[in-house]
């Protein structure tokens, strides 16, 4: 981990770029856009995430991805991104980090939300993210260094992809041999970088209605706990806190409005879904969460019960889950996550009707629901009924066509309804999605054969496999 933290203090250092003595002087045209443009933006960053997912563990949990989405939409609508278009990805590391790259990648480690105390503290942290896309740091260093090139800085995005997926020395291996030492030659702009992203993100927190002060509090807090460990977190390697930099986020904040402060119940949820999830034993779940059972707080009470809940579940102690789950959804009709928490119980039961009625009555609150949606087409290809579960993909791959977790469903979808070329179609956009280029030509060219016989779905096929393959040659 500790050369994955110099690698992506290293990559920061791309996305820094010099900060104007007086930051309300008006933008007079966009001098990045003749050297790379914002599409050329786009496609580095997909290409990087492909390579990424297809070597590091990214979290496939529905109700935790929607819940960062729509945390990370709401800040976005609130910022300088004027139509944002961005993928997000949880990364499953327990390790506090987040990290923004160009095109609108915005990347957050689960360990995030588990230290974070607040909802506004993650915000803050997502807000800064955003900020780093939204002024074009990427590109602006690039127009300012000269001696980096896009073949240099593409390969130092593939080599932060080698090093996220743990094989340390490789990455920085690639790190060496991309130029690495022009790039810590630029390390003087990445603290006036870093106090762009924090003024503009801070200013994106105050017109989302949340706390611009969350911002300064959680890197302070984040500054002394490293005073006291063997080494800092990975957060503050990549993004350096200084004495300095969190007067001056403090001072900024107290010229914003600060909000009533609300507690999220929502984020308490999702908070303890990852606390569940993340704790290293089944036993050691269950008694973590029984500690908290007696909370006073109604809202801690009830995350304290949704934890131990899927700690049961965890442990197949299927009666106690189930039973707490239905505790809380009587309790609270209102909060879809325990009905969902009930679909996700007998779906692992392997109690499909009831799962499928479970999602389905949260369907009819809720229609389009994300993580319904996922469980209802689980419990449909689990029973056997593939075509009941394609009419809830299709909308799925329409939403989510960057998703590689949806491509896979649609293929076991495709494949049990005896499609085989739409099948074979959704495994080479899954493995393209996963950075498995020739898998994916592979399995688009056993596609195109079996469609011969179906002019349309053969056109659009081979139209994919060029685009495929142009994307999978592409230097930028």
């Amino acid at each position: 981990m500790k050369l994955l933290s110099r690698t992506l203090l290293m990559f920061c250092c791309l996305l820094t770029g010099p900060v104007s003595a007086n930051d309300d002087l008006p933008v007079l045209g966009d001098p990045t856009s003749a050297l790379m443009s914002a599409d050329q933006e786009y496609r580095l960053g997909r290409a990087w995430l492909r390579s990424l997912r297809g070597q590091t563990s990214i979290m496939n949990d529905p109700m935790v991805q929607e819940y960062v989405e729509s945390l990370v939409y709401r800040l976005a609508s609130y910022s300088d991104l004027k139509e944002p278009d961005l993928d997000i990805v949880v990364v499953n590391s327990r390790q506090i980090n987040a990290f923004a790259v160009p095109g609108g990648v915005i990347g957050l480690n689960a360990g995030l939300f588990l230290n974070a105390d607040s909802e506004d503290e993650v915000g803050g942290v997502v807000a800064h993210e955003i900020a780093h896309v939204s002024q074009r740091h990427f590109a602006r260093r690039y127009l300012d260094s000269k001696k980096v090139n896009t073949a240099v800085l593409a390969a130092m995005l593939a080599s932060l992809a080698v090093a996220i997926a743990g094989d340390g020395e490789a990455g920085m291996a690639g790190v060496a041999a991309t130029q690495a030492g022009a790039i810590q030659a630029q390390l003087a702009y990445s603290r006036q970088n870093e106090r762009e992203a924090d003024r503009v993100g801070m200013q994106t927190l105050a017109a989302a209605g949340m706390d611009p002060d969350a911002m300064p509090r959680f890197f302070e807090r984040m500054h002394d706990g490293q005073r006291f460990a063997g080494r800092p977190p990975e957060f503050l390697l990549t993004h350096p806190v200084t004495e300095s930099r969190i007067a001056d986020s403090r001072a900024r904040a107290r010229n914003l409005p600060s909000p009533r402060l609300n507690v999220s119940p929502h984020y308490l949820l999702m908070q303890a879904r990852l606390r569940a999830a993340f704790i290293q034993s089944d036993s050691q779940a269950i008694d973590y969460f029984k500690r908290y059972t007696n909370e006073r707080s109604a809202l801690a009470l009830q995350a304290a019960q949704y934890g131990l809940a899927l700690s049961y579940l965890r442990a197949n102690h299927y009666d106690q889950a189930r039973n707490l789950m239905q505790s809380l959804a009587s309790q609270h009709p209102d909060e879809l996550w325990f009905r969902l928490g009930l679909t996700e119980i007998a779906l692992d039961e392997g109690r499909y009707p009831e799962a499928i009625q479970q999602a389905r009555w949260v369907l009819d609150i809720a229609p389009g629901n994300y993580a319904a949606s996922v469980l209802l087409s689980r419990a449909y290809l689990r029973s056997n009924q593939p075509d009941n579960a394609l009419p809830i993909i299709k909308p799925l791959l329409a939403q989510r066509g960057t998703d590689p977790a949806i491509w896979e469903l649609a293929a076991d979808a495709y494949g049990n309804s005896g499609d085989r070329v739409r099948a074979l179609h959704a495994k080479a956009e899954s493995q393209f999605l996963r950075g498995n280029d020739s898998k994916a030509l592979q399995q688009m060219s056993y596609a195109l054969r079996d469609a011969r016989e179906d002019f349309a779905l053969y056109s659009k096929l081979n139209g994919r496999l060029k685009q495929m393959q142009t994307l999978s040659e592409e230097k930028f």
